[in-house]
């Protein structure tokens, strides 16, 4: 899948789009595919070296929607319309991609596909 990814964190130069493995569902998480991805002004801290504790090469994006296309739940099934924020560009790979896989417990404002 594509997803724009910094290679480091040296600035805007350092975002590339790239090709990455889709992420592997595991218990209790979820694939949505992004339909929307907010750039937040903690993309930018990262982005430019000021946060510690993120290690590239890191997808950033902590906050997006989609719709939910596998390992869906009762309150989520595959094919609603979901939104949610996280750890995701922080701690792991963030919304700025085709896939995310966030936790099911983090999606919110269901609603069904039409």
């Amino acid at each position: 899948m594509r997803a724009m990814r910094a290679q480091g964190f040296g600035g805007y130069q350092d975002l590339k789009l790239t090709d990455i493995p889709s992420p592997s569902l595991s218990e209790g998480r979820v694939s949505v595919r992004m339909t929307a991805a907010g750039v937040t002004p903690l993309d930018y801290t990262i982005l430019s070296g000021q946060y510690p504790m993120a290690k590239a090469p890191l997808v950033l994006g902590n906050e997006g929607a989609g719709i939910v296309e596998g390992g869906g739940t009762a309150e989520y099934p595959n094919g609603a319309r979901v939104m949610f924020t996280g750890p995701y560009g922080v701690l792991e790979n963030g919304t700025l991609s085709e896939l995310v896989g966030p936790e099911g417990t983090s999606l919110h404002c269901s609603r069904q596909r039409r």
